[in-house]
């Protein structure tokens, strides 16, 4: 083996060295916002659903008149008819707000119907045409 002779001294060279800053994790690009559907809101149909437990009460109280004014109990029998035409009165007012707001829409119209068929003042008109009797 060969001798490498001398080693020559050579100056220490500095090189410099640019140090960047350590960064935090890059930003990722801005996303649109992500658009979140809300659920459709279910319309509970109360207002519908009052205007038939008017109408059944219209109905109730038109049968009750009857039978009371049958029992020979007239003022009674008069005062039970004119709450029925109140209560079918209210029974058609909630079935059309019913109908028109949109909560129950198919029962406020069936119950403004049948209201409007269960008036006793209504029924009175239609059996005295069907009957033939004039008035006045």
């Amino acid at each position: 083996m060969t001798s490498p002779g001398e080693v020559e001294r050579v100056p220490l060279k500095v090189v410099p060295i640019y140090v960047t800053p350590i960064e935090d994790e890059p930003e990722a690009p801005e996303e649109e916002p992500e658009v979140v559907e809300e659920a459709p809101r279910v319309r509970r149909p109360w207002i519908g659903l009052a205007a038939v437990a008017l109408t059944v009460a219209t109905i109730g109280v038109h049968a009750a008149a009857i039978v009371v004014a049958s029992n020979g109990d007239f003022p009674t029998g008069t005062l039970l008819g004119y709450i029925a035409i109140g209560l079918s009165a209210l029974a058609v007012v909630v079935g059309v707000v019913a109908a028109v707001v949109g909560r129950g829409r198919v029962w406020g119209l069936a119950a403004a119907v049948v209201a409007v068929l269960a008036n006793p003042w209504v029924l009175l008109i239609v059996l005295r045409f069907l009957s033939g009797i004039q008035t006045g």
